[in-house]
């Protein structure tokens, strides 16, 4: 994997595409670059290739995140963090940012560290240290750290970490059921953010009209 390349702008795709996303924008593309379907093999040969290396990188999760990893967050090369060795170490770890997180402005937050440092946590290795394990309580606390750690990032990364969790629940329903709670109160949030926003332009623009009329 060639962490330089962008995968993401050469399929013209946002970061935090879903799975048929990605697949369209490569359908869509091939109809185009595909060899057999444009008249300039000398342009649609490489053009092509690099579609389809970018491709087989994000339709796969486990590709994908590492890929992410990888490339989006370079500038934070210098802030990794260490493999954990064993499973209780990823929930200490996950702790020690937890705990970090009580003390800062979420106003200030650098979102995409966290977001960083997050993915760090739900690295292949962690999730197979924990999936071998197999302790459902564990699971659990992990889990509920890591959405209270994720709580001031907006909804998208949410929903991009949450794929993440679903593999370290894997079939447990409690812990399932609790990913899928947080995402919709997330939702619920979100919009009534988005909400609040419209009310108070709306009800500046009357009290200005009032002012107006009144003078």
């Amino acid at each position: 994997m060639k962490a330089g390349k962008n995968h993401y702008q050469v399929l013209d795709i946002p970061v935090n595409a879903s799975l048929s996303e990605i697949k369209k924008a490569y359908r869509q593309l091939a109809l185009v670059f595909h060899p057999d379907k444009h008249p300039d093999p000398i342009i649609a040969i490489p053009k092509f290739n690099e579609i389809k290396e970018a491709y087989q990188v994000l339709v796969n999760p486990s590709s994908r995140r590492d890929y992410d990893r990888e490339f989006h967050f370079q500038k934070y090369q210098n802030k990794e963090m260490p493999l954990a060795s064993e499973a209780d170490e990823v929930l200490q770890m996950t702790k020690e940012l937890w705990a970090k997180l009580k003390h800062q402005d979420p106003f200030r937050l650098d979102q995409d560290l966290l977001y960083f440092q997050l993915t760090q946590l739900l690295s292949n290795h962690n999730i197979r240290l924990l999936n071998n394990k197999g302790n459902t309580l564990l699971d659990q606390e992990i889990l509920q750290y890591l959405m209270d750690c994720s709580m001031a990032l907006p909804i998208d990364k949410k929903r991009a970490l949450a794929k993440f969790w679903q593999l370290i629940a894997r079939d447990n329903s409690t812990n399932i059921n609790s990913i899928h709670s947080y995402l919709k109160h997330a939702q619920i949030w979100t919009i009534w953010d988005n909400y609040k926003m419209h009310l108070a332009l709306s009800l500046a623009l009357f009290i200005c009209l009032g002012i107006y009329l009144l003078r």
